[in-house]
């Protein structure tokens, strides 16, 4: 997809009344050609013997009746869809800058029309349904998640999906906020996730790509607060302490992948929240506990299976490429997060 991407009105109207004048135009032309054409063949006769003048004004009289029943009554009666503070509302040409931390700005708008061009829905949906609340294809969601119809009012091609051979995406921006991530997540999706069967689109082009990113990170994530510089998920990167190792770790954090998984504002994730964990006492799958500690969490970083929190997928893969600093970095970083007290 090239750089310039096609224009897409966002205007549209959402009931008859505010149809515009060229609409009815149409309509009252239609319509009147239709009785024209009835009464000019009730009158002429000029039509196959077969079918009498009357038969034919008859069934064009119906089909008018039929259309106006079928269609007009219910949209004039219909209910009119407001936006609301959750509606989709980025316009063409905002710009996000990114809430990870990075220098990275990307078009949320134009990112929208990329997902939609990339046939990303043939995989991923964008709508919560009430069965999917506690399943792995709405991770992190709750009831109040479930999708409405005013989330899609200003997305001309709502990419709804189908399939869901991956993860619905509709607050993925409220999980991973960052647009990092999302980055190096679309060029090598098993960078992160080793049994991913996602493909790689490192053919976008380097806009398309911020661009998309930045589409993701606005999903479940509220646009005021976004341009504000906040999220509704996992919390800017620049506010942790400047000890040179804490900064270490708040940096592989999100080169890593770890923010994928794991937040650092207590919200529930694919793997447990990093927010005052230091020093609690963790359960795990098979019986027994644990405390969070150096040890527990250098043991998880090179061999995550050996010991898996309790509620969990087992799906962290090692990271014994690690170096040792840079562990003792990331161990830091979660003791900088503060204990369970």
């Amino acid at each position: 997809m090239s750089d310039s991407a096609v224009s897409i009105t966002t205007e549209k109207w959402l009931s008859l009344g505010e149809a515009p004048l060229i609409f009815w135009l149409v309509v009252g032309a239609v319509l009147v050609a239709l009785v024209s054409f009835a009464v000019w063949t009730y009158f002429s006769g000029k039509v196959p013997r077969s079918i009498t003048p009357g038969t034919l004004g008859s069934l064009v009289g119906l089909l008018i009746v039929w259309t106006f029943f079928l269609y007009l009554v219910p949209a004039m009666s219909a209910t009119q869809v407001a936006p609301t503070d959750r509606t989709w509302s980025w316009q063409p040409g905002d710009v996000l800058q990114d809430p990870g931390g990075s220098a990275l700005e990307g078009e949320p708008y134009r990112g929208y029309q990329v997902y939609v061009a990339n046939s990303c829905a043939a995989c991923h949906t964008l709508y919560v349904r009430p069965q999917d609340l506690g399943t792995g294809w709405s991770e992190g969601t709750g009831s109040a998640d479930v999708a409405r119809a005013e989330d899609y009012l200003f997305m001309p091609e709502p990419p709804l999906g189908t399939q869901r051979n991956g993860p619905d995406l509709s607050f993925i921006g409220r999980r991973i906020a960052d647009m990092t991530y999302q980055i190096d997540h679309l060029v090598d999706p098993r960078k992160y996730k080793p049994d991913s069967i996602m493909p790689s689109y490192s053919h976008l082009s380097e806009r398309d790509r911020r661009d998309l990113a930045a589409f993701l990170v606005t999903l479940g994530n509220s646009k005021d607060q976004l341009l504000q510089g906040g999220t509704a998920g996992a919390g800017a990167l620049d506010t942790v302490d400047l000890d040179p190792q804490v900064r270490l770790g708040a940096e592989l954090y999100r080169s890593q992948g770890c923010v994928g998984c794991h937040s650092i504002d207590g919200r529930v994730n694919v793997g447990p929240t990093w927010k005052g964990t230091w020093g609690t006492e963790r359960e795990i799958e098979g019986g027994g506990s644990v405390i969070v500690d150096a040890e527990y969490l250098r043991e998880s970083i090179l061999k995550p299976n050996a010991k898996i929190a309790k509620g969990y997928p087992a799906a962290m893969p090692p990271f014994d490429r690690l170096s040792d600093e840079e562990i003792d970095a990331l161990i830091a970083y979660i003791e900088s997060l503060g204990d369970g007290e």
